[in-house]
């Protein structure tokens, strides 16, 4: 199974910094989802700086972090721990997905303990397969589905399973490398 995850944040380092949104969805390895998702704004008070503001100005984010009633950090965490643990099981490999999983594992680990636990270590980081088509692949590259990110985590979790689609179909015809 797949737990696809994404965080939007105030910047680009953990130890510094706040998780602004979660997300996550459940597919099997077919990439049909599972269920409705996770995906919440996490409250926050602190200050951002003038590129986070224009992010997450026109799209929302600031508004609904700053919204009464949006859960805590503590409590955005014991939420997303439960959901993650909805579907983990004995003998069922979970990876976690996404694009530049890294990223968001890093913030998750070190802002929301625990949340990623009894997911495998090994990742599918749709990212790394759109370099790697970058390089390789460039007409499959070329083609491939345009983002219509806002950066928002709903929408990214909807382009990166666009893209692993695409790609686990262009997989399947059996792409011919083009240098």
């Amino acid at each position: 199974m797949l737990l696809w995850v994404d965080v939007e944040t105030t910047g680009l380092d953990p130890s510094h910094g706040a998780i602004l949104e979660i997300g996550m969805r459940w597919t099997d390895t077919r990439l049909d989802r599972l269920d409705g998702g996770f995906s919440t704004p996490v409250a926050y008070a602190g200050p951002v700086d003038g590129f986070i503001e224009r992010m997450h100005g026109p799209n929302g984010l600031l508004a609904a972090w700053a919204r009464p009633g949006a859960p805590t950090s503590d409590e955005t965490a014991r939420l997303a721990r439960a959901y993650v643990a909805s579907r983990l099981s004995d003998g069922v490999r979970v990876l976690a997905a996404g694009a530049s999983v890294r990223f968001d594992r890093d913030w998750l680990d070190t802002r929301m303990p625990g949340v990623l636990s009894g997911v495998h270590h090994r990742s599918l980081d749709v990212s790394a397969l759109d370099e790697a088509a970058r390089m390789w692949a460039p007409l499959t590259w070329a083609a491939r589905p345009e983002r219509t990110t806002d950066h928002r985590v709903d929408s990214r979790l909807d382009d990166e399973l666009r893209l692993a689609a695409y790609y686990r179909d262009a997989f399947r015809g059996g792409v011919a490398y083009v240098g």
